[in-house]
């Protein structure tokens, strides 16, 4: 069964206002204020000077290069992909207005410090631009697959009376789940003939080659070039269930 959609408002504030996101941002900030100039200045330099995409994988390894404690380098990360550039000043403000509050967990030079960090590490980075586009043009090109099932089996065909089976119809049915523009799963089913079963697995081989093909153009023309994310991973084997 698909997971239930929540929607959330009023970014950033929301970060600090749920309960549980609330500790798990204050505990981000515990782990990055003690980087220093020199930290930020390469963080910088690395993540300005990436290359093709900065997947979350990419962006940790990336990260990790200067900041090795491995539960800051996560906390590095989360704050980046969070805060955006323009959400900064907000942050910056929130934390001014939370400063008043009896549990707040930073002191007037450890929350000044924490500004200039937030300021310092939280920029445009063209590499993680470019994979949030892609992202983006992921989820915007077309409804979202969920699932998709070839049920196969077998329905009787009985008598007059109802008392004898006389028969039996085999027949398949193509269950598919796709993602709505409301976040909502969107069912559909469709029966098919045994030549419409054969013609979709002729043209799902089709594909596969077409994507083959592509995936080598692509990095033939623009190395690095191809995105990491769900709609581009070459799948597990064995990873299917037959119904």
């Amino acid at each position: 069964m698909p997971e239930p959609v929540v929607y959330i408002r009023g970014l950033p504030q929301s970060l600090f206002e749920h309960p549980t996101a609330k500790e798990e941002v204050k505990e981000d900030l515990k782990a990055i204020i003690d980087l220093s100039d020199e930290n930020l200045a390469e963080l910088h330099k690395h993540l300005t000077g990436a290359e093709g995409f900065l997947d979350p994988k990419v962006l940790l390894a990336t990260i990790q290069k200067v900041v090795k404690d491995s539960n800051a380098a996560e906390a590095v990360r989360r704050i980046i992909i969070n805060i955006g550039p323009p959400q900064v000043e907000q942050v910056v403000t929130l934390l001014e207005e939370k400063q008043k509050e009896k549990n707040f967990p930073f002191d007037q030079t450890q929350l000044e410090r924490l500004k200039q960090i937030l300021k310092n590490l939280i920029r445009p980075y063209p590499a993680l631009a470019r994979f949030q586009k892609a992202k983006r043009l992921a989820n915007i090109t077309g409804q979202q697959l969920e699932t998709v099932e070839l049920i196969c089996d077998l329905r009787p065909i009985f008598d007059e009376n109802r008392k004898n089976v006389e028969g039996m119809m085999p027949y398949t049915r193509l269950h598919i789940v796709a993602t709505g523009e409301d976040g909502l799963p969107k069912p559909f089913e469709v029966e098919l003939t045994h030549q419409q079963v054969i013609d979709l697995a002729e043209k799902a081989e089709k594909a596969k080659s077409k994507l083959d093909v592509l995936r080598r153009s692509i990095k033939k023309w623009l190395p690095g070039g191809l995105p990491d994310l769900s709609l581009t991973q070459i799948p597990q084997k064995g990873s299917n269930n037959d119904s």
